[in-house]
Protein backbone atom coordinates (compact mmCIF):
# COMPACT_ATOMS: atom_id res chain seq x y z
CA UNK A 1 0.00 0.00 0.00
CA UNK A 2 2.79 2.55 0.88
CA UNK A 3 4.24 1.85 -2.93
CA UNK A 4 0.79 2.75 -4.17
CA UNK A 5 0.34 5.74 -2.03
CA UNK A 6 4.08 7.11 -3.59
CA UNK A 7 2.92 6.11 -6.92
CA UNK A 8 0.06 8.19 -6.37
CA UNK A 9 1.82 11.21 -5.38
CA UNK A 10 2.36 11.08 -1.77
CA UNK A 11 5.64 12.03 -0.24
CA UNK A 12 7.55 9.90 2.57
CA UNK A 13 6.45 12.36 5.43
CA UNK A 14 2.80 12.46 3.97
CA UNK A 15 2.39 8.83 4.14
CA UNK A 16 4.00 8.60 7.51
CA UNK A 17 3.04 11.40 9.34
CA UNK A 18 0.24 13.27 7.50
CA UNK A 19 -2.85 11.33 9.03
CA UNK A 20 -3.84 9.99 6.03
CA UNK A 21 -7.39 8.37 6.42
CA UNK A 22 -7.00 5.03 3.45
CA UNK A 23 -9.96 3.23 2.26
CA UNK A 24 -8.48 0.16 0.88
CA UNK A 25 -10.02 -2.39 -1.98
CA UNK A 26 -9.62 -5.23 0.59
CA UNK A 27 -12.73 -7.26 1.82
CA UNK A 28 -12.53 -8.48 5.18
CA UNK A 29 -14.58 -11.89 4.68
CA UNK A 30 -12.25 -12.51 0.93
CA UNK A 31 -9.16 -12.28 3.34
CA UNK A 32 -10.52 -14.38 6.08
CA UNK A 33 -11.03 -16.99 3.17
CA UNK A 34 -8.10 -16.94 1.87
CA UNK A 35 -5.97 -17.40 5.06
CA UNK A 36 -8.76 -20.47 5.81
CA UNK A 37 -7.86 -21.87 2.23
CA UNK A 38 -4.45 -22.12 2.43
CA UNK A 39 -4.52 -23.50 6.37
CA UNK A 40 -7.44 -26.25 5.55
CA UNK A 41 -6.54 -26.96 1.85
CA UNK A 42 -3.19 -26.51 1.86
CA UNK A 43 -0.15 -29.54 2.73
CA UNK A 44 0.46 -30.14 5.79
CA UNK A 45 3.44 -32.21 5.93
CA UNK A 46 7.31 -31.58 4.00
CA UNK A 47 6.45 -28.12 4.50
CA UNK A 48 10.33 -26.85 5.08
CA UNK A 49 10.67 -23.94 3.03
CA UNK A 50 7.52 -23.51 0.95
CA UNK A 51 5.84 -20.46 -0.16
CA UNK A 52 2.55 -20.38 -1.39
CA UNK A 53 0.58 -17.14 -2.57
CA UNK A 54 -2.74 -15.71 -3.31
CA UNK A 55 -4.33 -13.12 -5.12
CA UNK A 56 -7.49 -12.12 -5.88
CA UNK A 57 -8.91 -9.35 -8.44
CA UNK A 58 -12.38 -7.73 -9.32
CA UNK A 59 -12.26 -8.11 -13.32
CA UNK A 60 -13.28 -4.43 -14.36
CA UNK A 61 -12.37 -2.96 -11.58
CA UNK A 62 -8.61 -4.01 -10.67
CA UNK A 63 -9.41 -4.13 -7.11
CA UNK A 64 -7.65 -6.48 -5.29
CA UNK A 65 -9.65 -7.82 -2.56
CA UNK A 66 -7.62 -10.64 -1.48
CA UNK A 67 -3.80 -11.04 -0.68
CA UNK A 68 -2.07 -14.03 1.16
CA UNK A 69 1.49 -13.62 1.02
CA UNK A 70 2.76 -15.91 3.60
CA UNK A 71 1.86 -16.97 7.09
CA UNK A 72 3.59 -14.61 9.35
CA UNK A 73 4.80 -11.73 7.78
CA UNK A 74 6.06 -10.36 11.47
CA UNK A 75 8.74 -13.32 11.02
CA UNK A 76 8.95 -13.74 7.48
CA UNK A 77 9.22 -10.08 5.51
CA UNK A 78 8.02 -11.58 2.26
CA UNK A 79 4.89 -11.10 0.15
CA UNK A 80 4.92 -14.13 -1.99
CA UNK A 81 1.63 -12.77 -4.03
CA UNK A 82 2.95 -10.03 -5.35
CA UNK A 83 7.19 -10.33 -6.24
CA UNK A 84 7.71 -12.18 -9.04
CA UNK A 85 9.63 -15.57 -8.26
CA UNK A 86 7.84 -18.35 -9.80
CA UNK A 87 8.06 -19.83 -13.23
CA UNK A 88 4.46 -19.79 -14.16
CA UNK A 89 4.45 -22.68 -16.85
CA UNK A 90 1.50 -23.53 -18.70
CA UNK A 91 -0.39 -20.75 -17.52
CA UNK A 92 0.76 -18.56 -19.78
CA UNK A 93 -0.81 -20.37 -22.71
CA UNK A 94 -3.73 -18.57 -22.44
CA UNK A 95 -1.77 -15.31 -24.27
CA UNK A 96 -0.65 -17.44 -26.62
CA UNK A 97 -4.36 -18.33 -27.41
CA UNK A 98 -5.33 -14.68 -27.58
CA UNK A 99 -2.65 -13.96 -30.04
CA UNK A 100 -3.88 -17.03 -32.09
CA UNK A 101 -7.33 -16.31 -32.29
CA UNK A 102 -6.60 -12.42 -32.88
CA UNK A 103 -4.72 -13.46 -36.12
CA UNK A 104 -7.64 -15.41 -36.78
CA UNK A 105 -6.66 -19.02 -36.19
CA UNK A 106 -9.98 -21.24 -35.11
CA UNK A 107 -10.27 -23.32 -32.21
CA UNK A 108 -10.68 -26.35 -34.51
CA UNK A 109 -7.57 -25.81 -36.25
CA UNK A 110 -5.37 -28.38 -35.99
CA UNK A 111 -1.85 -29.14 -35.02
CA UNK A 112 1.07 -31.90 -34.26
CA UNK A 113 0.36 -32.94 -30.77
CA UNK A 114 3.33 -35.86 -30.83
CA UNK A 115 6.08 -36.28 -28.24
CA UNK A 116 8.57 -35.68 -28.74
CA UNK A 117 8.39 -32.95 -31.11
CA UNK A 118 10.94 -31.07 -32.54
CA UNK A 119 10.02 -27.44 -33.95
CA UNK A 120 12.86 -24.75 -35.22
CA UNK A 121 15.24 -26.48 -33.73
CA UNK A 122 13.65 -26.64 -30.65
CA UNK A 123 12.95 -30.41 -29.21
CA UNK A 124 10.66 -30.97 -26.43
CA UNK A 125 8.30 -33.53 -24.77
CA UNK A 126 4.45 -33.46 -23.47
CA UNK A 127 3.95 -34.44 -20.01
CA UNK A 128 4.54 -38.27 -19.54
CA UNK A 129 5.89 -37.87 -23.38
CA UNK A 130 2.29 -38.86 -24.50
CA UNK A 131 1.64 -38.52 -27.88
CA UNK A 132 -2.01 -37.76 -28.78
CA UNK A 133 -1.78 -37.37 -33.31
CA UNK A 134 -3.48 -34.21 -34.74
CA UNK A 135 -5.01 -32.36 -32.20
CA UNK A 136 -7.35 -28.98 -32.43
CA UNK A 137 -6.57 -26.00 -30.74
CA UNK A 138 -9.50 -26.64 -28.39
CA UNK A 139 -8.27 -30.13 -27.30
CA UNK A 140 -4.52 -28.52 -26.92
CA UNK A 141 -5.48 -26.62 -24.44
CA UNK A 142 -7.67 -28.80 -22.88
CA UNK A 143 -5.03 -31.08 -22.27
CA UNK A 144 -1.86 -28.65 -22.20
CA UNK A 145 -0.40 -30.07 -24.91
CA UNK A 146 3.09 -28.38 -25.42
CA UNK A 147 4.15 -29.63 -28.64
CA UNK A 148 0.97 -28.72 -30.09
CA UNK A 149 1.26 -25.46 -28.34
CA UNK A 150 4.82 -24.59 -29.63
CA UNK A 151 3.83 -25.37 -33.14
CA UNK A 152 1.17 -22.58 -33.14
CA UNK A 153 3.14 -20.38 -31.48
CA UNK A 154 6.47 -20.67 -33.90
CA UNK A 155 3.11 -20.23 -36.97
CA UNK A 156 1.72 -17.55 -35.09
CA UNK A 157 5.00 -15.51 -34.11
CA UNK A 158 6.27 -15.74 -30.76
CA UNK A 159 6.36 -11.73 -31.16
CA UNK A 160 2.53 -11.84 -30.57
CA UNK A 161 2.35 -13.65 -27.87
CA UNK A 162 4.40 -11.69 -26.08
CA UNK A 163 2.73 -8.89 -26.64
CA UNK A 164 -0.44 -10.42 -25.83
CA UNK A 165 1.11 -10.91 -22.33
CA UNK A 166 1.77 -7.37 -22.30
CA UNK A 167 -1.77 -6.10 -22.86
CA UNK A 168 -3.19 -8.72 -20.75
CA UNK A 169 -1.23 -6.95 -18.15
CA UNK A 170 1.90 -9.16 -17.46
CA UNK A 171 4.48 -6.05 -16.48
CA UNK A 172 7.63 -6.16 -19.19
CA UNK A 173 10.15 -6.11 -16.49
CA UNK A 174 8.73 -9.54 -15.22
CA UNK A 175 12.04 -12.17 -14.30
CA UNK A 176 12.24 -14.34 -17.38
CA UNK A 177 10.31 -12.62 -19.76
CA UNK A 178 13.40 -12.06 -21.84
CA UNK A 179 11.73 -9.76 -24.44
CA UNK A 180 15.22 -8.71 -26.43
CA UNK A 181 15.71 -11.99 -26.73
CA UNK A 182 12.33 -14.02 -27.24
CA UNK A 183 12.48 -17.89 -27.92
CA UNK A 184 10.17 -20.81 -28.41
CA UNK A 185 9.99 -20.89 -24.70
CA UNK A 186 7.84 -18.41 -23.85
CA UNK A 187 5.02 -20.16 -24.10
CA UNK A 188 5.67 -22.52 -21.81
CA UNK A 189 6.13 -20.09 -18.96
CA UNK A 190 10.00 -19.51 -18.60
CA UNK A 191 8.98 -16.27 -16.92
CA UNK A 192 7.97 -15.62 -13.44
CA UNK A 193 5.26 -12.79 -12.93
CA UNK A 194 3.95 -12.51 -9.78
CA UNK A 195 0.22 -14.37 -8.38
CA UNK A 196 -1.02 -11.00 -8.42
CA UNK A 197 -0.15 -10.16 -12.00
CA UNK A 198 -1.14 -13.16 -13.54
CA UNK A 199 -4.80 -12.51 -11.51
CA UNK A 200 -5.23 -9.40 -13.07
CA UNK A 201 -3.88 -10.41 -16.73
CA UNK A 202 -6.85 -13.24 -16.59
CA UNK A 203 -9.20 -10.90 -14.60
CA UNK A 204 -8.50 -8.82 -18.59
CA UNK A 205 -10.47 -12.00 -20.00
CA UNK A 206 -13.06 -12.21 -17.41
CA UNK A 207 -13.47 -8.27 -18.18
CA UNK A 208 -14.34 -9.03 -21.77
CA UNK A 209 -10.57 -7.91 -22.61
CA UNK A 210 -10.78 -4.45 -20.95
CA UNK A 211 -7.75 -4.19 -18.40
CA UNK A 212 -7.55 -2.60 -15.47
CA UNK A 213 -4.64 -1.42 -13.01
CA UNK A 214 -4.54 -3.26 -10.26
CA UNK A 215 -5.24 -1.48 -6.92
CA UNK A 216 -5.64 -1.55 -3.28
CA UNK A 217 -6.69 2.02 -2.19
CA UNK A 218 -10.06 2.80 -2.87
CA UNK A 219 -9.88 6.41 -1.73
CA UNK A 220 -7.82 8.69 0.78
CA UNK A 221 -8.87 11.59 2.70
CA UNK A 222 -6.60 14.14 4.61
CA UNK A 223 -6.14 14.85 8.54
CA UNK A 224 -9.08 17.19 8.10
CA UNK A 225 -11.48 14.53 6.08
CA UNK A 226 -10.85 16.49 2.65
CA UNK A 227 -10.90 13.81 -0.31
CA UNK A 228 -7.53 13.72 -1.84
CA UNK A 229 -7.64 10.90 -3.72
CA UNK A 230 -10.80 8.66 -5.45
CA UNK A 231 -10.02 5.51 -7.60
CA UNK A 232 -11.85 5.55 -11.05
CA UNK A 233 -12.72 2.69 -12.72
CA UNK A 234 -11.27 3.56 -16.26
CA UNK A 235 -9.93 0.54 -18.02
CA UNK A 236 -7.89 -0.01 -21.15
CA UNK A 237 -9.03 -2.18 -24.16
CA UNK A 238 -6.43 -4.86 -24.23
CA UNK A 239 -8.13 -7.55 -26.41
CA UNK A 240 -11.90 -7.35 -28.87
CA UNK A 241 -14.88 -9.05 -26.58
CA UNK A 242 -14.67 -11.75 -29.28
CA UNK A 243 -11.44 -12.52 -28.79
CA UNK A 244 -11.43 -12.82 -24.67
CA UNK A 245 -14.92 -14.54 -24.83
CA UNK A 246 -13.26 -17.30 -27.11
CA UNK A 247 -10.25 -17.38 -24.59
CA UNK A 248 -12.80 -17.77 -22.01
CA UNK A 249 -14.90 -20.42 -23.89
CA UNK A 250 -11.60 -22.00 -24.02
CA UNK A 251 -10.52 -22.24 -20.94
CA UNK A 252 -14.31 -22.92 -19.25
CA UNK A 253 -13.44 -26.41 -21.42
CA UNK A 254 -9.68 -26.99 -19.24
CA UNK A 255 -12.11 -27.07 -16.44
CA UNK A 256 -15.00 -29.21 -18.05
CA UNK A 257 -12.91 -31.28 -20.40
CA UNK A 258 -9.67 -31.50 -19.06
CA UNK A 259 -6.71 -30.53 -16.87
CA UNK A 260 -8.59 -28.18 -14.69
CA UNK A 261 -11.16 -30.14 -13.74
CA UNK A 262 -11.08 -29.67 -10.19
CA UNK A 263 -12.45 -26.05 -10.13
CA UNK A 264 -15.64 -28.36 -11.31
CA UNK A 265 -15.95 -28.36 -7.08
CA UNK A 266 -16.21 -24.83 -7.24
CA UNK A 267 -19.95 -25.21 -8.51
CA UNK A 268 -20.02 -22.39 -10.64
CA UNK A 269 -19.25 -21.46 -14.73
CA UNK A 270 -15.19 -21.18 -14.23
CA UNK A 271 -12.50 -20.93 -16.87
CA UNK A 272 -8.92 -21.80 -15.50
CA UNK A 273 -5.53 -22.85 -16.25
CA UNK A 274 -2.88 -25.08 -14.40
CA UNK A 275 0.57 -24.99 -14.50
CA UNK A 276 3.63 -26.85 -13.02
CA UNK A 277 6.87 -26.38 -14.26
CA UNK A 278 10.06 -28.18 -14.78
CA UNK A 279 11.40 -30.25 -11.51
CA UNK A 280 8.55 -29.59 -9.64
CA UNK A 281 9.76 -26.38 -8.55
CA UNK A 282 6.60 -24.53 -8.93
CA UNK A 283 2.88 -25.29 -9.29
CA UNK A 284 -0.31 -22.48 -10.34
CA UNK A 285 -3.80 -22.73 -10.58
CA UNK A 286 -5.28 -19.79 -12.26
CA UNK A 287 -8.92 -18.58 -13.18
CA UNK A 288 -11.69 -16.88 -12.81
CA UNK A 289 -15.45 -16.35 -12.85
CA UNK A 290 -17.11 -13.34 -14.24
CA UNK A 291 -17.10 -11.77 -10.95
CA UNK A 292 -13.40 -12.91 -9.59
CA UNK A 293 -9.72 -13.64 -11.14
CA UNK A 294 -7.60 -15.76 -8.26
CA UNK A 295 -4.12 -16.85 -8.79
CA UNK A 296 -2.41 -19.10 -6.51
CA UNK A 297 1.32 -20.21 -6.73
CA UNK A 298 3.24 -22.61 -4.19
CA UNK A 299 7.05 -23.33 -4.71
CA UNK A 300 10.25 -23.83 -2.33
CA UNK A 301 12.94 -22.39 -1.88
CA UNK A 302 15.77 -22.80 0.49
CA UNK A 303 17.08 -19.78 3.13
CA UNK A 304 19.53 -18.20 0.32
CA UNK A 305 16.13 -18.08 -2.07
CA UNK A 306 17.30 -20.99 -4.13
CA UNK A 307 14.50 -22.43 -5.78
CA UNK A 308 13.60 -26.04 -4.28
CA UNK A 309 11.34 -28.83 -5.74
CA UNK A 310 7.86 -29.12 -4.29
CA UNK A 311 8.54 -33.10 -4.49
CA UNK A 312 7.21 -34.60 -1.15
CA UNK A 313 5.29 -32.22 0.11
CA UNK A 314 2.21 -32.95 1.29
CA UNK A 315 3.20 -36.74 0.96
CA UNK A 316 3.00 -36.11 -2.94
CA UNK A 317 5.43 -36.97 -5.68
CA UNK A 318 4.53 -34.46 -7.63
CA UNK A 319 2.93 -30.79 -6.65
CA UNK A 320 0.96 -30.12 -9.58
CA UNK A 321 -1.42 -27.21 -10.64
CA UNK A 322 -4.40 -29.37 -10.25
CA UNK A 323 -3.27 -30.84 -6.44
CA UNK A 324 -3.09 -28.20 -3.69
CA UNK A 325 -3.34 -24.88 -6.01
CA UNK A 326 -6.41 -26.08 -7.24
CA UNK A 327 -7.94 -27.08 -3.73
CA UNK A 328 -6.72 -23.50 -2.18
CA UNK A 329 -8.45 -21.79 -5.04
CA UNK A 330 -11.84 -23.66 -4.74
CA UNK A 331 -12.12 -23.36 -1.09
CA UNK A 332 -11.11 -19.71 -1.40
CA UNK A 333 -13.35 -18.49 -4.37
CA UNK A 334 -16.33 -20.76 -2.63
CA UNK A 335 -15.73 -18.27 0.43
CA UNK A 336 -15.12 -15.36 -1.49
CA UNK A 337 -18.11 -15.48 -4.00
CA UNK A 338 -20.30 -16.38 -0.92
CA UNK A 339 -23.98 -15.60 -1.80
CA UNK A 340 -23.71 -13.78 -4.93
CA UNK A 341 -25.11 -15.01 -7.52
CA UNK A 342 -24.26 -17.75 -10.22
CA UNK A 343 -23.09 -15.29 -13.33
CA UNK A 344 -23.00 -17.08 -16.49
CA UNK A 345 -20.01 -15.88 -19.23
CA UNK A 346 -20.67 -14.39 -22.14
CA UNK A 347 -20.94 -16.19 -25.14
CA UNK A 348 -17.95 -16.57 -28.00
CA UNK A 349 -18.89 -15.48 -31.93
CA UNK A 350 -20.74 -17.61 -34.24
CA UNK A 351 -19.08 -20.65 -35.22
CA UNK A 352 -16.42 -21.34 -32.15
CA UNK A 353 -18.79 -23.59 -30.54
CA UNK A 354 -18.45 -27.24 -32.00
CA UNK A 355 -20.88 -29.96 -30.85
CA UNK A 356 -19.29 -33.32 -30.14
CA UNK A 357 -20.53 -36.79 -29.94
CA UNK A 358 -20.05 -36.85 -26.13
CA UNK A 359 -20.35 -39.92 -23.86
CA UNK A 360 -22.64 -39.65 -20.50
CA UNK A 361 -20.61 -41.84 -18.91
CA UNK A 362 -17.25 -43.59 -18.26
CA UNK A 363 -16.23 -45.45 -21.33
CA UNK A 364 -14.95 -49.23 -20.91
CA UNK A 365 -12.03 -49.84 -19.13
CA UNK A 366 -9.05 -49.88 -21.06
CA UNK A 367 -10.79 -46.46 -23.12
CA UNK A 368 -10.47 -42.64 -22.81
CA UNK A 369 -12.72 -40.00 -22.24
CA UNK A 370 -12.24 -38.63 -26.22
CA UNK A 371 -10.37 -35.39 -25.86
CA UNK A 372 -13.01 -32.06 -26.16
CA UNK A 373 -15.74 -33.84 -24.06
CA UNK A 374 -17.13 -33.56 -20.42
CA UNK A 375 -15.56 -35.82 -18.08
CA UNK A 376 -18.62 -37.72 -16.07
CA UNK A 377 -19.10 -36.93 -12.63
CA UNK A 378 -18.28 -39.50 -10.61
CA UNK A 379 -16.71 -39.34 -6.80
CA UNK A 380 -13.64 -41.44 -7.35
CA UNK A 381 -11.53 -42.00 -10.62
CA UNK A 382 -10.05 -45.36 -10.73
CA UNK A 383 -7.33 -46.38 -13.23
CA UNK A 384 -9.00 -46.52 -16.67
CA UNK A 385 -11.40 -43.57 -15.61
CA UNK A 386 -8.75 -40.30 -14.35
CA UNK A 387 -8.36 -37.95 -17.49
CA UNK A 388 -5.12 -38.76 -19.21
CA UNK A 389 -1.72 -36.34 -19.46
CA UNK A 390 -1.85 -34.35 -16.60
CA UNK A 391 -5.44 -34.62 -15.37
CA UNK A 392 -4.60 -36.81 -12.51
CA UNK A 393 -0.63 -38.39 -12.22
CA UNK A 394 -0.74 -38.38 -8.35
CA UNK A 395 -3.67 -40.78 -8.11
CA UNK A 396 -5.34 -37.79 -5.94
CA UNK A 397 -9.30 -38.79 -6.17
CA UNK A 398 -11.82 -35.68 -6.31
CA UNK A 399 -13.97 -35.31 -3.14
CA UNK A 400 -16.58 -33.13 -3.84
CA UNK A 401 -18.51 -33.97 -0.47
CA UNK A 402 -17.93 -32.14 2.75
CA UNK A 403 -14.77 -30.73 3.25
CA UNK A 404 -12.58 -33.18 5.98
CA UNK A 405 -10.96 -32.33 8.89
CA UNK A 406 -7.75 -30.59 7.99
CA UNK A 407 -5.96 -32.03 10.60
CA UNK A 408 -6.46 -35.61 9.43
CA UNK A 409 -4.20 -37.19 6.88
CA UNK A 410 -5.67 -39.99 4.46
CA UNK A 411 -3.90 -41.50 1.47
CA UNK A 412 -5.74 -41.48 -1.99
CA UNK A 413 -7.12 -44.33 -2.51
CA UNK A 414 -7.46 -45.04 -6.26
CA UNK A 415 -4.02 -45.41 -8.11
CA UNK A 416 -3.82 -43.04 -11.29
CA UNK A 417 -2.63 -45.71 -13.61
CA UNK A 418 0.04 -47.88 -15.04
CA UNK A 419 3.65 -46.11 -14.45
CA UNK A 420 1.68 -42.94 -12.77
CA UNK A 421 3.78 -41.42 -9.85
CA UNK A 422 1.99 -42.79 -6.43
CA UNK A 423 2.39 -40.34 -3.39
CA UNK A 424 3.91 -42.33 -0.48
CA UNK A 425 1.04 -40.54 2.66
CA UNK A 426 -0.94 -38.03 0.23
CA UNK A 427 -2.63 -35.81 2.30
CA UNK A 428 -6.15 -35.52 1.07
CA UNK A 429 -7.36 -32.01 0.48
CA UNK A 430 -11.15 -30.92 1.43
CA UNK A 431 -12.16 -30.15 -2.54
CA UNK A 432 -11.57 -31.71 -5.50
CA UNK A 433 -7.66 -32.20 -6.05
CA UNK A 434 -7.12 -34.01 -9.46
CA UNK A 435 -3.44 -33.30 -10.35
CA UNK A 436 -2.06 -31.82 -13.05
CA UNK A 437 1.56 -31.97 -14.13
CA UNK A 438 3.97 -31.34 -17.21
CA UNK A 439 7.59 -31.74 -17.80
CA UNK A 440 10.06 -29.81 -19.94
CA UNK A 441 11.16 -26.39 -19.10
CA UNK A 442 8.13 -25.42 -17.67
CA UNK A 443 6.42 -27.67 -18.92
CA UNK A 444 2.68 -27.97 -17.81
Amino acid sequence: MTNELATLGFDETEIQRGGLRITSTFERKAQKAATAAVKDAGPKSNTDGLRIGLAAVRPGTGEVIALYGGKDFVTDQINNATRPFAQAGSTFKPFALAAAVETEVPLSSTWDGNSPATINGYTLTNYGDKSYGRVSLLQATERSINSAYVEMESDVGVDLVADAALRAGIPSDTPGLNLDNLDLTFVLGTASPSGLDMANSYATFAAGGARSKPTVIKRVEGANGGLLYEKDTQTTPAFTADVANTVTYALNKVVTNGTGFSALGLGRPAAAKTGTTDGNRSAWFVGYTPQLATAVLMAKEDEAGIPLSLSGTGGLDTVTGGSFPAAIWVAFMKAALGDLPTAEFAKPPAGVIVPLDCPVVLPPEGEEVPMGCPIPQIIEFGPSDAPVDEGNPDGIPPTPTAPVDPATEQPATEPAGEGAPQPATPELTPTPTPSAAGSGPPSE
